[in-house]
């Protein structure tokens, strides 16, 4: 009985890594795309409204600015140029505060994309 169990579990074993490797080739496939779409494309608190991030907490602010960084990351890595640096945290959130108290029904990510405008050093 032992060498038959060893048998399947070999052979399940193979279809594993074949499953494995299936699955790789498929994602290494669909990173690049998603690339190529991701500067077009936002989702999530980007479409949300301004009037939404200057009515929200403190603690919901922190979400908004995380966001923020990870598409200046995003931003930074696509044109090869370096945004906001040394940019504290506190004056990057006043800033996106009174741009957003000015323009209450543009969109986050148009915040975001002002804010790198305005402290982009070329």
């Amino acid at each position: 009985m032992a060498t038959n169990q060893g048998v399947g579990s070999s052979n399940l074993s193979g279809r594993a890594n074949l499953t494995m490797k299936n699955f790789i080739i498929i994602l290494c496939l669909s990173i690049p795309s998603n690339i190529t779409f991701a500067k077009d494309f936002v989702r999530g608190i980007g479409v949300s409204k301004c009037l939404n991030f200057n009515s929200s907490g403190a603690e919901e602010k922190v979400v908004y600015i995380s966001w923020m960084a990870g598409y200046i990351t995003s931003h930074n890595v696509l044109k090869k140029i370096i945004h906001a640096k040394n940019i504290s945290y506190d004056r990057s959130q006043i800033w996106l505060e009174y741009y957003c108290f000015k323009n209450p029904n543009k969109t986050f990510k148009n915040a975001v994309e002002a804010y790198i405008d305005e402290f982009t050093k070329y």
